[in-house]
């Protein structure tokens, strides 16, 4: 354990001596024992969870990990995750956790980063909590839930953004949660499609959060891309905003002249939505016929197609 002395400044950051300050409080906690469980030989966040935020730090320096809060605020700028703080500890301190208690520090970088962070600053451990949250709530069919649930993800995500990253590549890299960072901002835009059929909100929320992935990774995979523009110009459609919608699926086949999925989309404009124009439903998905080359765009441009010639 590290020894503080009564006339040295108390670590808490307080400016005053120990003496004066937190000594009488630790002598107290020193004598609390650590809640076990005796049915697992791992500790867990419920068990740490249990303790009072006095009651982790003192723990953290009785195993030689001088805590301070104001330090501990300034890795969390720096660090993705609980987990990178405390390997830092153990490269930093001669940590004497062994054992079960070898996952205290874990668990504990994991509760103070919850408890003492600005909202929006969360860890990987928790950004990997709501998004298994938001699976939840699909799997119960309730993508409004799972959106609000993983919005939360999206602005934490946007808070670790920088100019120079230009596609997702460096936040899969750091992210050490179950999920892809990329596979996630795919799962949300198709759910907030799924949400916007039960509220339309949700189309308005789809735009925004679309526009701002396209503005912030614009080299990202071009499919990825292709797919969140589509995004944009359907939620138009669907907010009944056709203008806007056709404007989006012309640039969209202008920028990826490849990608049979812009005219079919937009065929689907005149098709399917309330602005009904068959003829040029039908001109749009011919036109995405001729450079359509994977045998599942085929058919799905066919079937569409034979539909037509019932109306």
């Amino acid at each position: 354990m590290l020894k503080i002395g009564r006339n040295d400044l108390c670590p808490c950051g307080s400016g005053k001596k120990y003496k004066k300050c937190c000594m009488d409080k630790d002598k107290q906690l020193m004598a609390k024992p650590i809640v076990r469980n005796p049915f697992n030989h791992l500790l867990t966040y419920e068990e740490v969870n249990e303790l009072s935020t006095d009651e982790i730090i003192l723990t953290l320096r009785k195993m030689g990990i001088s805590f301070n809060q104001e330090t501990f605020l300034k890795d969390i700028e720096k660090s993705y995750s609980a987990e990178d703080i405390s390997e830092s500890w153990f490269d930093q301190y001669t940590v004497t956790a062994k054992g079960r208690d070898e996952d205290f520090p874990w668990l504990a970088a994991w509760i103070l980063w919850e408890r003492l962070a600005p909202t929006k600053k969360l860890s990987m451990e928790q950004m990997n909590d709501l998004i298994e949250k938001g699976f939840e709530y699909v799997d119960k069919k309730d993508p409004v839930s799972a959106c609000d649930t993983w919005l939360k993800v999206w602005e934490a995500i946007k808070e670790r953004i920088k100019p120079e990253f230009q596609n997702l590549d460096y936040l899969d890299k750091h992210y050490k949660g179950s999920f892809f960072i990329s596979n996630f901002c795919q799962d949300l835009e198709y759910e907030l499609h799924n949400a916007g059929l039960k509220d339309p909100v949700y189309f308005e929320k789809r735009l925004k959060y679309c526009h701002e992935f396209c503005d912030y990774f614009p080299k990202e995979d071009e499919l990825i891309i292709h797919n969140m523009r589509r995004a944009i110009a359907e939620s138009y459609a669907k907010l009944d905003q056709y203008g806007k919608a056709e404007s989006e699926f012309e640039k969209l086949v202008q920028d990826f002249p490849d990608n049979p999925w812009g005219y079919i989309g937009w065929g689907d404009l005149f098709f399917f939505e309330h602005r009904k124009d068959y003829h040029k439903a039908r001109e749009l998905y011919e036109k995405g016929l001729t450079i359509a080359k994977d045998q599942t765009d085929i058919v799905s441009i066919k079937e569409r197609l034979e539909d037509l010639k019932e109306e």
